[in-house]
């Protein structure tokens, strides 16, 4: 069974430039976990997911900070050099997205993406043909997968 077979294609993208309200908006209305970020020529610059977002969420604290100068001290002399944001404070695509993505072939075996989705915890990967993207597949599409397949665990009696 190939990826081509089982995957969306022609997935909802962003680029670069894509505020990340407007990709929070998108995830909703889509109910999707993430989306990937393309250039002009559609090509993969990386994936923005809801965890990406929920990093805004998780930087508030519910105690008052000891002191703010002291935290953004360290943080620019401990955090990652150059001048990009974190995420919790990213507003674009750019700014939050993963830019290290596993990614498939439309023509290869359906295995290939279940493992990497096990191995790396992942809910849905890219899927690429001529370094362009055609789809996506996730862990969804592989469970309609094995119900095809009559597959006992998920058969209903």
């Amino acid at each position: 069974m190939l990826i081509r077979n089982f995957m969306t294609p022609d997935p909802v993208t962003v680029q670069p430039e894509t505020p990340v309200e407007d990709i929070a908006s998108l995830l909703l209305s889509h109910h999707i976990n993430g989306v990937p970020v393309v250039d002009g020529e559609n090509r993969l610059l990386g994936v923005v997911t809801a965890e990406d977002l929920i990093h805004r969420g998780a930087d508030e604290r519910l105690e008052p900070r000891e002191s703010v100068w002291k935290e953004n001290f360290w943080v620019s002399f401990l955090g990652p050099q150059g001048s990009h944001r974190g995420k919790a404070e990213g507003r674009t695509a750019a700014e939050v997205m993963t830019k290290e993505v596993h990614s498939v072939e439309p023509d290869m075996h359906l295995s290939v993406a279940a493992r990497l989705m096990i191995d790396h915890r992942l809910t849905s990967l890219p899927v690429l043909e001529a370094e362009k993207v055609v789809g996506v597949i996730s862990r969804t599409d592989l469970l309609s997968h094995l119900k095809e397949m009559e597959n006992p665990l998920l058969r209903e009696d």
